[in-house]
This record gives structure tokens, C-alpha cells and sequence, in this order.
């Protein structure tokens, strides 16, 4: 009697363990696939991003964030928006010096982003299951401006270029995640900006109320180039 209840006990329990990881139809349920730290739809990146030189000759640093959309194909389409603050150092700090004046050149180029984050497998305990892979287009407009002034024995001079003009551009990034939200990485992008200077030049004779001025409109700028920032963020 004892054994016979043994016997039904175990069938039960066989039985039990094959109906809890079997589908209704009969399939296997499957454990679900390890993937890399795709940014899901509803959640946002924000990064703060530095690109320069170890001379510091021009700076470069802005803050954008992409927020995920929806999932498309293997990845999450995202959308966002970036602003970039360039300025110029160490060589303008030089031909300041030469000049015996003061000499500076700066931008701003608020964007928008739009950015594909890809989704791949990475198995359990994989250093891959901590990255986040995209590429991304962006656009916006590029306001450029320089500065000059000086004294030269009581004549000041001084003068001014400001441009607008468009910015385009694409490229791919990765972020590394080191804690479950905080990530640093790595950003190329190719950039086009271009566009025109209107300048001006005022000189004013010493012990002077009038001054002279001129202006034109035919010095051109670009910001056009390739790059490679540098960045640390937060997931929201």
C-alpha cells in the first residue's frame, strides 16, 4: 500500500513540473534571452558631453538627452534634443597675447535627435549586457560669433563677426554602464555648418566721442568636420 501511494505521489509531481514550463499547446516555455541595455520606449538618457584636445585649443561641450519611442524591428526608435557650447582656447588666449588685445571666437547650436538604439544578445554575466549601441541624424541652427579689441597708443579697435547658419550631421555612439543607471561613453559624429559673418570694425580716436564703423557681409565661417565626444550620463 505504502509503495502504490509512493508511485501516485510521484506521477503527480512529474506531472506538476511538466505542466508548470509547458504552454497551453504543449511548447516548452523558454527562459527569455539575455539582450544588451537597449534604451526602452517611455525612458530617457541624458548626457553631458566634452570634446576637445589635450591642448585645449577649442572646446566643445553640450548636454542632450534622447527619450525611447517605441520598439522597431531590433531596436527602439528614440527622439531628442541636444545643446552645444564651442568656444576657443588655448589659441585664442596666444593671439590674443600677440596682438596685445583680447581675442575670442564661440557657437551654440541647439539640435534635435532622432536615434536608433539596437537591440543584441549578449548571454548572462556578458560585459556586452552592459552597453548601449545607436546611431543618430541631428540638426538645428548654428549661431558663430568672434571678437577683437585692442589699444593701440589711445586708438581703440575693435571688432565684431556674427553668423547664422545651418548644422546637419550623423553619427553612432556607445554608453557603458557601470551601475544600473550612470554610463560614460563615446560619440563620432560627422558635422556640416556653415554661413556667413556680418562684420563689424569700430575705431575710435583717443579723447574721442565719435567713432568709425565699418561693415560687410561676405566673410564666410564653417564648423564643418568630424569629432569624437566624450560623455557621462544618467538613465531616467
Amino acid at each position: 500500500m505504502r509503495t502504490l501511494l509512493l508511485t501516485v505521489l510521484l506521477a503527480g509531481s512529474v506531472s506538476f513540473a511538466q505542466s508548470s514550463t509547458s504552454e497551453p499547446g504543449g511548447g516548452v516555455i523558454e527562459a527569455p534571452a539575455e539582450t544588451t541595455k537597449v534604451l526602452g520606449p517611455f525612458r530617457a538618457d541624458a548626457r553631458f558631453t566634452i570634446d576637445t584636445d589635450i591642448l585645449l585649443a577649442y572646446v566643445n561641450l553640450g548636454v542632450n538627452a534622447d527619450l525611447g519611442v517605441v520598439k522597431l524591428g531590433p531596436g527602439v526608435l528614440a527622439v531628442g534634443a541636444g545643446l552645444d557650447f564651442g568656444f576657443c582656447g588655448t589659441v585664442c588666449l596666444l593671439i590674443g597675447a600677440v596682438l596685445n588685445g583680447s581675442y575670442g571666437s564661440r557657437n551654440f547650436f541647439p539640435q534635435a535627435r532622432v536615434s536608433y538604439h539596437l537591440e543584441l544578445p549578449a548571454k548572462s554575466g556578458n560585459a556586452l549586457q552592459k552597453i548601449d549601441v545607436y546611431g543618430l541624424v541631428f540638426g538645428g541652427v548654428v549661431v558663430s560669433s568672434m571678437g577683437f579689441s585692442a589699444t593701440y597708443q589711445g586708438v581703440q579697435v575693435s571688432a565684431s563677426d556674427t553668423g547664422v547658419g545651418p548644422g546637419i550631421g550623423l553619427g553612432a555612439g556607445g554608453s557603458y554602464f557601470f551601475t544600473e543607471r550612470v554610463f560614460v561613453g563615446a560619440e563620432a559624429t560627422a558635422k556640416y555648418a556653415s554661413g556667413t559673418y556680418k562684420n563689424v570694425v569700430v575705431v575710435t580716436p583717443p579723447n574721442s566721442n565719435v567713432d568709425f564703423r565699418w561693415r560687410d557681409e561676405y566673410t564666410s565661417w564653417s564648423l564643418s568636420g568630424v569629432s569624437l565626444r566624450l560623455f557621462i550620463g544618467f538613465r531616467i
